[in-house]
């Protein structure tokens, strides 16, 4: 099949679309069931995939090493979806929803928003409050620069085990009682650097209650060893 397939309000089920050869695709308003992305790149003919008028849904589908940095997961809603080794590396995901996915691999520098955000959430449809965003497994992640903001809950997810992640709850009461104590550090260099990065975590999760990061990513500035110290006071002051 050659030209553009335009489906409007339809249901896909156990498509495989590597085997596909249209050469573009404009679906608006569809539900994707398990459906096999496996491997793709997502250039000119699948870009539109999840910038539909109408919400998508994406349901047990496989993005497994599909190369996805490219385009935006627009309004599109992903339940039960495996997105192992993916490149999605700059995502900014204002408006999409993340229902029991799997996330593995490494992920650079992508932003989740618990609420739609932006200019695109004037235009979602069906209008919505929240950002469905629940049940995801991100224990074989590795998170760099990811961030989880606008009222995401932390605890409904899963997260890597060991070390090297922090997650906790109440970050500006922490926050206040944290700077407290940091102004007490005698090291004039890290206690500055040591603030620095607490105003910035501060604004950054404005508006955010919970908290989900490595315990040393380039977004803050100051030393691994200082930010590791800042996230181990904030652990410590509740």
């Amino acid at each position: 099949m050659q030209g553009v397939l335009a489906l409007d309000r339809v249901t896909v089920r156990d498509a495989d679309f590597s085997r596909a050869a249209f050469e573009r695709f404009a679906p608006n308003g569809c539900v994707f069931e398990r459906c096999d992305f496996r491997g793709e790149l997502f250039d000119e003919r699948l870009q539109t995939l999840f910038a539909s008028r109408r919400q998508s849904v994406f349901r047990e589908c496989r993005f497994d090493g599909a190369d996805l940095h490219a385009v935006r997961p627009g309004q599109a809603r992903f339940e039960n979806c495996n997105f192992a080794r993916t490149n999605i590396d700059g995502w900014i995901s204002a408006c999409a929803e993340f229902v029991d996915c799997t996330f593995s691999g490494p992920i650079r520098n992508v932003t989740f928003h618990g609420k739609p955000w932006g200019h695109a959430a004037e235009r979602i449809d069906p209008v919505r409050a929240a950002n469905a965003f629940s049940g995801n497994d991100f224990t074989k992640a590795d998170l760099m620069g990811v961030l989880f903001v606008n009222g995401i809950d932390v605890n409904a997810q899963r997260w890597p085990a060991g070390d090297s992640y922090v997650v906790i709850d109440r970050i500006h009461q922490r926050a206040t009682r944290a700077r407290a104590a940091i102004l007490e550090w005698r090291d004039h260099e890290s206690r500055n650097e040591a603030l620095s990065m607490l105003q910035q975590v501060a604004f950054v999760f404005i508006h955010q209650t919970g908290i989900a990061t490595p315990r040393a990513d380039d977004r803050w500035p100051a030393t691994p060893e200082n930010q590791r110290k800042v996230w181990e006071t904030l652990e410590a002051v509740l």
